[in-house]
């Protein structure tokens, strides 16, 4: 309500009462400008207790709204810090089993390393033998070699000798024998060129009948295909004609 003071016309104080005419009937006026004051003023205390019954009953809904946003906000924080702690939670178990994981491939690896060095150490081992025994064959087999040559030389030496001591008729025993000891070696040299002949032309022959039984093949292989090629060219032109239960070779 405005704080203006009621104008005379709410109170009942009308502008006739000014009015000369009707002095004589201000009593009247008077009454009834009272008793509709009276009623006005019972209708504002009314509405003023109204007002103040509405802003109450607004005061507490926006109080309850208050309180019941608050509630919401702290289940809300509480289900978050809940979440949280469950992703976080969740989140150690994983970064434990990924920890572990990676534990137990780096100590894969860590094993296989460990192999493979055993490995690679064990073939190094393995091959310095080898070499050894590679390197005692070769001295032996030198030193065999020496020997024999040696013995040649020696053999050589005596022949040389026996040569000087003996006569000219063994001399020339010793080139017939010299003579025929080449011959031998030639004859065997012939008969050793002519087995390679042999096995040469069995290789040309064995190389001769492979490629005409390979010709023989792919002139098989090229009628088959050229026959395939009739019998798709045929069943084209035929259609959806039922194949012949035989069809000839």
């Amino acid at each position: 309500p405005s704080a203006t003071p009621i104008s005379s016309q709410y109170m009942g104080t009308l502008k006739v009462l000014e009015d000369k005419r009707v002095q004589k009937n201000s009593t009247k006026f008077d009454k009834a400008d009272s008793l509709r004051a009276a009623v006005f003023q019972n209708w504002l205390e009314k509405k003023r207790v109204f007002l103040l019954e509405l802003k109450r009953i607004e005061k507490n809904k926006a109080e309850n709204l208050r309180n019941n946003t608050e509630k919401k906000e702290a289940v809300k924080r509480e289900e978050a810090i809940a979440s949280f702690e469950a992703w976080k939670k969740k989140k150690g178990r994983e970064a434990k089993k990924l920890s572990e994981k990676k534990k137990l491939d780096e100590l894969k690896k860590k094993k296989a390393a460990e192999q493979n060095e055993e490995k690679t150490e064990a073939a190094q081992k393995a091959f310095e033998k080898w070499k050894e025994r590679k390197a005692e064959c070769l001295r032996e087999q030198t030193r065999k070699e020496k020997q024999s040559e040696r013995i040649r030389k020696r053999k050589e030496e005596e022949l040389v000798a026996e040569k000087k001591r003996d006569s000219m008729s063994a001399v020339e025993k010793w080139n017939e024998k010299k003579e025929e000891y080449m011959k031998q070696k030639k004859v065997e040299k012939i008969l050793e060129r002519r087995k390679q002949e042999i096995q040469q032309a069995k290789k040309e022959e064995k190389n001769k009948k492979a490629m005409e039984e390979y010709e023989r093949w792919l002139e098989k292989k090229e009628r088959k295909e050229q026959l395939e090629k009739k019998q798709k060219k045929l069943q084209a032109v035929r259609g959806d004609e039922a194949p012949s239960p035989w069809s000839p070779p």
